[in-house]
């Protein structure tokens, strides 16, 4: 009954998915136009050397869209937090997938995102200890009957929920190859369009 109440009462706090979708199509749109238009203006040479560094820039920025940017709000099962788009409300009642975002830097692993989507639709990339707290709690009190989450086994590591040794390892060596990959693959593809 209680919960029923908080919600109720915080139903105005929550952006919904459609406008956080709107906000990020926006600047998506926005980053593209700027692109395209800057095309034509520079010279090759100059395109080249942008689109060699839009591109990994581009994808970061994409993926950093739903993070949080401070500690987030709590009410009841609601989680609020500001992100680069705006203000994201997720629910932690109605988890549908949990997975784990690593980034790199020169020193190795720079930060690892735990990123939640709800049954509404709504992403929120998690960094927080408070948050990550909040979202161990959710998962392990969530009923045993009905549909469970999808969460992958290195968030569930991360959380602390599963003891795999090697998982945590292994995660991180599978996604920094796919990230060398993935951009060795787009700088011979950027030089290939060039010549």
């Amino acid at each position: 009954m209680l919960k029923n109440r908080v919600k109720a009462k915080c139903t105005h706090l929550r952006t919904t998915p459609a406008a956080a979708r709107r906000r990020a199509r926006r600047w998506t749109a926005f980053a593209g136009a700027l692109a395209v238009a800057a095309a034509g203006l520079f010279p090759a040479e100059v395109a080249i050397a942008s689109a060699l560094t839009a591109g990994p820039a581009g994808l970061l920025l994409l993926t950093a869209l739903n993070t949080e940017k401070q500690r987030p709000r709590r009410s009841g099962d609601l989680m609020i937090a500001r992100t680069l788009t705006g203000e994201r409300t997720v629910d932690l009642s109605q988890i549908e997938r949990v997975r784990m975002l690593t980034y790199f830097s020169y020193g190795g692993v720079s930060e690892r995102v735990l990123l939640v989507r709800d049954a509404y639709g709504t992403s929120l990339g998690l960094t927080e200890p408070a948050s990550r707290r909040a979202l161990r709690r959710a998962l392990e009190n969530l009923p045993r009957h009905g549909p469970r989450p999808r969460v992958s086994k290195a968030a569930l590591v991360h959380l602390g929920i599963l003891t795999a040794p090697g998982r945590l390892t292994l995660h991180t060596v599978t996604v920094w190859l796919a990230t060398v990959l993935g951009l060795c693959g787009y700088l011979c593809a950027v030089l290939k369009l060039a010549t």
